[in-house]
């Protein structure tokens, strides 16, 4: 069914950027965005927490270090899709935000990051204007309305809690019928503690996050109603100076459970 291939799509995208949300405070996806690129040094700075982070400026984090050039490529099993993998890129680092590339099969997704005193935040679910999905005779195309939440904090210690929040409405094509969609995405983040984890590239001391989400999307077609849900679980372990190594959890999208592990496969951070 056209219709079910099209949802485990937007599941997968939906688990990839499981962290998508904006700060309160940061401009809506339609908001103008820099493409000045600014290629900063590598500096170590010990905020009021004593944690070290990397990176420049308002993008300094702890555990997602903002480097124009740095990729990870990643492998996942077990998902509603299958077996597949996937890179991540960041393609330009500006002052106050970045572009984030992920390529994956034959799609590639683009999402614009802002930097704030808060932590990292998205500002898109991925695509020009805010998510887009392209496979075969399916195209799926998000404009994101309302967002709240931090999706990266500066630092995170053992015991931290956040959250997300991200309205959208989009367009569906299905060889050619069209369809009017809207959905709400909300993530609940936990901060566990960390822990060793060995991973193909490598072994790391890690952050432990359990990160709950929920996505709720209703597509309205021919006078009809299609709700559809994903609901998820993931423990996501993340390494200081490196980005997140593994991610590990389970879910239900429209009634069908699944059992998805991803882990980090190699990585280059200049």
């Amino acid at each position: 069914m056209k219709w079910k291939q099209l949802f485990n799509n937007l599941s997968l995208l939906l688990i990839f950027t499981f962290i998508t949300a904006c700060s309160s405070g940061v401009a809506p996806t339609s908001a103008p965005v820099s493409t000045e690129t600014i290629i900063p040094t590598e500096t170590l700075i010990s905020p009021g927490a004593g944690m070290p982070v990397t990176g420049t400026g308002l993008c300094a984090n702890a555990y997602y270090p903002v480097r124009q050039g740095a990729t990870w490529t990643y492998k996942s099993v077990g998902g509603p899709t299958g077996e597949f993998s996937f890179t991540d890129s960041i393609t330009s680092v500006r002052d106050d935000g970045f572009t984030l590339t992920t390529q994956f099969n034959e799609l590639t997704r683009t999402q614009e990051w802002s930097c704030t005193s808060e932590g990292l935040v998205a500002l898109q679910l991925g695509g020009p204007a805010a998510a887009s999905l392209n496979m075969q005779d399916m195209q799926f195309n998000l404009d994101v309305t309302d967002v709240s939440g931090v999706t990266f904090p500066t630092t995170i210690a053992q015991g931290d809690q956040w959250q997300h929040n991200l309205d959208f409405t989009g367009k569906l094509d299905i060889a050619g019928q069209s369809a009017e969609a809207s959905g709400l995405a909300q993530s609940s983040y936990t901060a566990l503690g960390e822990e060793s984890v060995s991973v193909a590239a490598g072994t790391f001391d890690a952050m432990k996050i359990q990160v709950d989400t929920t996505l709720n999307i209703t597509a309205a077609v021919q006078g009809l109603s299609i709700p559809v849900t994903l609901s998820s679980t993931y423990t996501f372990w993340f390494a200081q100076g490196v980005g997140w190594v593994k991610a590990s959890g389970s879910g239900n999208l429209g009634g069908q459970s699944f059992s998805e592990s991803i882990e980090l496969q190699s990585y280059s951070i200049p």
